[in-house]
């Protein structure tokens, strides 16, 4: 039976960004940037928001991880993209210091409160992935233009090996630019841009390009930042789209199944909000039942 999600945004707050999703049990939490660049030229995310959902469809904001609790410090307002992983009870967040840098900051619950656990940058550069393979090894992948994977180390805090860089077979469009996210399905590990994304049977690859997820909704640019995570058993996608880039600097959360392929190709369901290309005419199917957005 198809679940009924949202036709529009997932957050009615405008703003949240660089979504990756963590999923405990049934719950799903989301965590995001704020965009705040309303009218400039520029991102200005002064925070990373958490919220929590049983159903996909009703969001709660239940934390908030301040740069004031990092190395960044307070009023910092280049909160980039970051992903979230649980590891023995406590829970690691990877955060970008705009293009510069990636921190850690560490917390003994989901919705935090998170605090900086190295007081100074894990490795120079940006836009973390946290991958787990089936053998339970934790991988941070990050980088732009050429992405680069190492093994994390037990204390989360350091890598256990020297980085290396990820081989993608050149020949196809796939972008290899901007945030990437990285899942495994059925032995066949899925490097992805946006709704780009490479295949390979190997880890560390080489990845060939397979093509697009799905078209429109931002899918096709390279600043779709997003995530692919299960969650009761099904295979979902979120991701991030502009609402005017050449006026403001703000970006909605958008979601969607994924199906696949017997061949492991995958592709985005996005027959719900295909019916609404502009992202805000129709209502949620959640609150047609009366429910509200937290």
């Amino acid at each position: 039976m198809r679940r009924r999600l949202p036709t529009r945004a997932l957050i009615d707050e405008p703003g949240m960004a660089d979504p990756h999703a963590l999923v405990l049990g049934d719950t799903c939490y989301l965590f995001t940037g704020r965009d705040v660049g309303f009218g400039v030229d520029d991102w200005v995310m002064p925070e990373w928001r958490i919220h929590r959902s049983d159903d996909l469809c009703r969001w709660t904001q239940v934390g908030t991880i301040d740069p004031a609790d990092t190395y960044l410090g307070a009023g910092h307002t280049s909160c980039w993209g970051g992903d979230v992983v649980a590891r023995e009870g406590r829970y690691y967040w990877y955060f970008s210091n705009r293009g510069r840098e990636i921190g850690v900051a560490v917390a003994s619950r989901p919705e935090g409160p998170y605090v900086d656990a190295l007081g100074g940058p894990l490795v120079d550069s940006f836009d973390p992935t946290v991958f787990v393979d089936h053998d339970g090894t934790t991988y941070l992948v990050y980088g732009m233009h050429d992405y680069w994977i190492a093994p994390l180390a037990e204390s989360m805090t350091s890598f256990a090996e020297r980085p290396r860089r990820l081989e993608i077979d050149r020949r196809g469009v796939f972008p290899s630019s901007d945030k990437n996210a990285l899942h495994q399905r059925d032995g066949l590990y899925y490097l992805s841009c946006s709704g780009y994304y490479a295949t390979s049977r190997r880890l560390h690859g080489p990845y060939v390009h397979r093509g697009l997820v799905g078209e429109g909704w931002g899918l096709d640019t390279p600043y779709a930042h997003g995530d692919f995570f299960t969650w009761r058993g099904d295979w979902y996608h979120v991701w991030c789209r502009y609402r005017d880039r050449s006026r403001d600097r703000v970006r909605d959360s958008f979601l969607a199944p994924v199906v696949f392929g017997d061949d492991g190709s995958m592709r985005d369901d996005l027959s719900a909000l295909e019916g609404n290309p502009g992202g805000e005419a129709l209502a949620s199917p959640c609150l047609e039942r009366g429910a509200t957005q937290g």
